[in-house]
Order: structure tokens, then C-alpha cells, then sequence
């Protein structure tokens, strides 16, 4: 497990952000293809969770190079929302070169990386991997999975009971190294005292309710927090890598002031979907809302007016042809 504080300038008892990072192989799995990062910068910090997929260990080096080629371009560079998407471009680009080799087939991993620019948040996202920002007590989910069964969750057709059991639940619709070009979400916030970052791979999240979840990062600062839920989740089968890192916002949260700072003050401190690849002047607002259960309507409501319209169709058809009597 590896620890790390920043501190306020001229402070050792005020830190600014406090956290932990923890991977695990699980209860099911003899190799380990997650892998997890943190750097304390004197602006924030880098924070990032990767799950490797593909056959003779190239999951493995997927992950591992997602990240270490991530933290080592965001390291050099000043934060913005382009260098963000930058690095992850560059990260793809070389898993999917790796991976035209005929023994690494396949290879390609999720990634969630946090890039803390205090006092604003950009989150990077590829995959199944997740984030999360606990908040007043609310556990919200900042990313939404690339995969199938959450494809269907947001088109009503399941539920997000229904998604956790699934058999096809593992089927990634995006990942670094499967394409030639990354198809990244870019996430931003404005920071608030008190502010709670979980980033997990699916080893975690699949496992353990978002209420288990909120309660534990709510209760326990980042260190016995990483572990508890890791633990946790191996208690409850461990089916799957796991990784969790934490990062908590401190009392004080210092307000300098950043290039990209307009769309995410219009928003009033909420998260706001970053359109990638533009001038970050003109960056969207978008709110990112809670992932919600769909309603009746959402899931069944192109079933019934189907029924209906048949309904009506065979109601015409009837009085027309078989509901006259013979002269």
C-alpha cells in the first residue's frame, strides 16, 4: 500500500489532500493485470487505476504501461484538459503498436486517472474502471462505464441489479490499445473541503454496493479505507483484481486560478462533461447527473405503444373484415 500528503506552504498539520492507493489479485485470480498509481505534485496529484486484458500476461503490461506512460507525460507537462487527453493518446498509441504482435493479440486495458489541479479535478476515462466523488454524505458516479451491459442499463433494457449479474457483464466496449485512435470521457470539477475521490477497477465496484462503498470512504480516512474495501471485497469472493485508491480534499482548499476555470465555475462546483480536442475557453457545461435505475417508461415503454399500435391494427382489421355480417 503506498501513502502520500500534500501540505498547505508553511503547514505540517494541515494537509490539502491526503491518499492511498492498493491493488490485489483477488480470491480467484493467480495473476494480478491491475495496476494503480498515485503522485503527490505540489499543485494536487496524479491518481490512476488500470485493468489489463489479454492472454500470457499482456493485460498485465497493458495496465502497466497505460500508466507508467501517463504519469510520466502529465508529470512534465501543466495541467489542462488537453494534456490529459494528450497523454491518454499517446498511452493507446503504444499499447495498440504492443499489440500487433502475433503473442499479444488482444491486449488493451480500462483507465481512470484523476489529475488533482487544486482547486479543480480533471478525470480521464477509458473502460469499465471507475470514478466516484463522495460529496455532503452523496456518493456519485463521475464515469460511465464503457461496456455492454452498461450500454443497455442506460438504454433501459436492464436494470443496474440486472447488470451486476449478468453473464456478459465483463464485455468492454472500449479500451486503451483497441483502437488505433482513444475514444476518452473527460470529466471536471471544481474541488470542495471535504471531498472524497474513489478511483476502482471493476474488481471493486462489481463486487461491493455504491451505499458499502460510500459508508467506508466516509468513515475512514484513505489509508484504512483502501484497505477495508479491499478486504471487503475479497470477503465477499473476490472473483476479480482489485484495486481502489482514495483521495481526500482537506480542510483548505487553495483558489488559484486556471485557463480552463470558466465552464467549470458556471456550473456551481458540479461536474461537467469536457468536450475533448477543443480550445478549453469553450469547453461544454454539461452537468453530470447521478446514474439513476431506469423507469417503467424508459425499459418498457417502446414494448407497450408496440402492443398498442398492434393492438389497434388487429381492432381496424377485424371490424373490416371479420366483423360484418353475411346478407
Amino acid at each position: 500500500m503506498a501513502y502520500n500528503a500534500l501540505y498547505m506552504p508553511g503547514s505540517e498539520s494541515l494537509p490539502m489532500v491526503f491518499a492511498a492507493a492498493m491493488t490485489d489479485p483477488g480470491r480467484k485470480r493467480a495473476l494480478n493485470e491491475d495496476a494503480v498509481s498515485q503522485l503527490i505534485t505540489s499543485y494536487g496529484g496524479i491518481f490512476i487505476v488500470a485493468d489489463g486484458m489479454g492472454g500470457h500476461r499482456t493485460g498485465e503490461v497493458a495496465s502497466q504501461m497505460a500508466v507508467a506512460q501517463i504519469v510520466d507525460l502529465l508529470r512534465r507537462s501543466e495541467p489542462s484538459p488537453q494534456g490529459l487527453l494528450e497523454a491518454y493518446e499517446a498511452a493507446n498509441e503504444a499499447i495498440y503498436l504492443a499489440g500487433q504482435k502475433p503473442e499479444s493479440r488482444g491486449m488493451g486495458t480500462t483507465c481512470t486517472a484523476l489529475w488533482l489541479d487544486l482547486p479543480y479535478a480533471l478525470i480521464a476515462h477509458v473502460g469499465d474502471s471507475r470514478a466516484y466523488l463522495l460529496r455532503d454524505g452523496e456518493l456519485v458516479q463521475l464515469t460511465q462505464d464503457h461496456s455492454w451491459v452498461a450500454d443497455r442499463v442506460r438504454q433501459g433494457l436492464l436494470t443496474e441489479e440486472e447488470a451486476r449479474h449478468h453473464r456478459w457483464r465483463n464485455v468492454i466496449t472500449n479500451a486503451l490499445g483497441s483502437f488505433p485512435s482513444a475514444r476518452v470521457d473527460l470529466v471536471g470539477l471544481k474541488v470542495q473541503p471535504g471531498d472524497v475521490f474513489l478511483l476502482c477497477s471493476d474488481g471493486l465496484s462489481g463486487v461491493l454496493e455504491d451505499r458499502v462503498l460510500a459508508e467506508i470512504i466516509l468513515t475512514n480516512p484513505p489509508e484504512p479505507a483502501v484497505a477495508k474495501l479491499i478486504k471487503l471485497a475479497n470477503d465477499w469472493g473476490g472473483p476479480d483484481n482489485i484495486s481502489a485508491v482514495v483521495v481526500t480534499i482537506g480542510s483548505q482548499v487553495p483558489q488559484n486560478p486556471r485557463p480552463y476555470a470558466l465552464p467549470l465555475e458556471a456550473s456551481g462546483g458540479q461536474p461537467v462533461c469536457l468536450q475533448s480536442g477543443t480550445d478549453p475557453e469553450v469547453l461544454t457545461t454539461q452537468i453530470v447527473e447521478p446514474q439513476k435505475p431506469p423507469s417503467f417508461w424508459q425499459r418498457w415503454g417502446n414494448l407497450v405503444l408496440l402492443l398498442l399500435w398492434f393492438g389497434l391494427l388487429g381492432f381496424v382489421l377485424f371490424n373490416q373484415f371479420g366483423g360484418k355480417s353475411s346478407p
